[in-house]
């Protein structure tokens, strides 16, 4: 049985529909055959059966013409048409003449010398229903008898038989014709049921060169839907769906790859150039070419920067892959207007000769948000626009609310805003990468190592937030960061992550 499960599920599926529509056709056509054959023979038997019973009643049609039956001569039963076989027998049942004329022969019936039942005295009760004999060769016999006589004595019986054989060449050309066309419904069957699964199976054929071209490794390829509506249809929209998806994630997984490549390896050089110069001031100095105090002092002084830069840089990295790792926030309500009024004091604390002012909003607009995560994003982008512009030059934190709008929950928004000489329209959307800075040489009197604004990104989308940066009117930039703001009554709410 497992033999044949195997051998069976490795045939294909258009000869199975094949086999199986050709099999519930023979069963159909064993069922037809069958009943018509099983209704067919008695009822030409009936009908045969009735025909000898009508001539029992008026056996005239059986015999040579103007036969009186009440007064019967020799010549009406020999001459008596071949339809039906016509014998007189005498009263103990012995053959006395009949229509053969004399022709012996093993297809008539045997009834020379026969009794019971068509013997004179069983005839004379009146009996009609047909009786079987048979002929010398096996060939049955249909009979009726009725006496015949003068003045109502009987005097012998007149037998009157029909063969069966004519029934049953009937239905074995019967057999034969519903045998034939039967063979040929079910060939024609097959036929048209392989070309129209042939043809339904014309998509999936098509599906299955899409899905080899694609494992072959083109994935752009997609499969051509003709009907929608069709199951066929529904699959191959649902395999194109997949298809879209898993091109997505193919192409987004290589841009991740490509990512952690380049992160690598900035990473990489961002902690080999400091480690380069802590290494060769050591080495200096155990060679003995650091001779005197003043010299020592300078090269531990470098080696003294080169490691704090290392710790801000692992300080950096450590806080993205905290980011990455989405921690729960500790969420709570925040009023923007005190936290921006702090950032400004701490970077005017930083830089005494810049003037750095909080510009509050009157409607005092509440966040929701981890306190320790927003100030850290306002200390970053502070730290970057003092970076980036002319010592001297003010920077405004500006603090304001944005409405809900259609769909859009309302916001709170903070601008850093400087008057520096601003940020090309075409880097704007690069600066936020990890390690990406406007300037490639790297050189570190110029900037950081290029994870501030990417930390600052990755505090925002915690958040739920957005952060963009635009053009100061009059020459600068502008860093806007919109952050969810918190329901009137509410003391913690759910920041949606992305």
């Amino acid at each position: 049985m497992g033999r044949f499960a195997d051998r069976f599920a490795d045939v294909s599926l258009r000869a199975k529909i094949t086999g199986v529509t050709v099999f519930i056709l023979f069963l159909g056509l064993i069922v037809a055959g069958v009943g018509t054959l099983s209704v067919l023979r008695p009822m030409l038997l009936n009908n045969q059966e009735s025909t000898l019973r009508q001539l029992h009643e008026d056996p005239t049609p059986a015999l040579a013409a103007e036969a009186d039956v009440d007064n019967l001569t020799r010549e009406d039963v020999l001459f008596a048409g071949p339809q039906f076989y016509v014998a007189v027998l005498d009263a103990d049942g012995d053959l006395q003449y009949d229509n053969t004329h004399g022709k012996s022969s093993s297809a008539w019936p045997d009834v020379d010398g026969m009794s019971a039942p068509i013997s004179v005295e069983s005839v004379s009760t009146g009996r009609e229903q047909p009786i079987s004999i048979r002929s010398g060769d096996g060939t049955e016999w249909r009979a009726v008898a009725l006496t015949i006589g003068v003045s109502g004595q009987p005097g012998g019986t007149l037998l009157i038989a029909s063969t069966t054989a004519g029934i049953n060449q009937t239905v074995a050309q019967y057999v034969v014709i519903f045998t034939a066309f039967g063979i040929a419904v079910l060939l024609l069957g097959a036929a048209l049921t392989r070309i129209l699964v042939t043809a339904t199976f014309l998509p999936l054929a098509e599906v299955e060169r899409t899905a080899l071209e694609i494992s072959r490794g083109d994935y752009s390829k997609r499969i051509m839907v003709a009907s929608p509506h069709t199951e066929v249809g529904h699959l191959g929209e649902s395999l194109n769906i997949m298809l879209d998806r898993l091109d997505g994630s193919l192409e987004e997984r290589a841009r991740t790859i490509e990512r952690m490549r380049r992160f690598i390896g900035d990473a990489s050089h961002e902690l080999r150039t400091p480690l380069v110069s802590v290494r060769g001031y050591a080495e200096l100095y155990r060679m003995g070419a650091l001779q005197e105090g003043e010299q020592t002092a300078q090269a531990m002084e470098r080696i003294e920067k080169e490691a704090i830069r290392m710790t801000s840089l692992v300080e950096d990295l450590l806080a993205l892959a905290r980011l990455d790792e989405r921690r729960p926030l500790e969420l709570a309500q925040l009023p923007l207007n005190g936290l921006a009024h702090d950032a400004a004091l701490d970077a005017g604390v930083q830089d005494p000769d810049r003037a750095i002012t909080a510009i509050e909003d009157p409607a005092a607009p509440v966040v929701v948000g981890d306190e320790h995560k927003v100030r850290q994003l306002m200390t970053n982008l502070l730290g970057n626009a003092m970076r980036h512009t002319p010592a001297g030059s003010p920077i405004e934190i500006v603090v304001s609310s944005v409405p809900a709008g259609d769909g859009v929950a309302p916001m709170a928004r903070f601008e850093i805003v400087d008057h520096g000489e601003g940020i090309p329209e075409q880097i704007r959307e690069k600066i936020f990468g990890r390690f990406w800075r406007a300037d490639t040489s790297r050189n570190r009197e110029t900037g950081g190592s290029g994870l501030g604004l990417a930390i600052v990104k990755s505090i925002v989308d915690a958040h739920g937030g957005s952060v963009s940066v635009h053009e100061t009117p009059g020459g600068g930039a502008t860093f806007r960061v919109d952050l969810p703001s918190a329901p009137p009554g509410d003391d913690t709410v759910p920041v949606p992550r992305v």
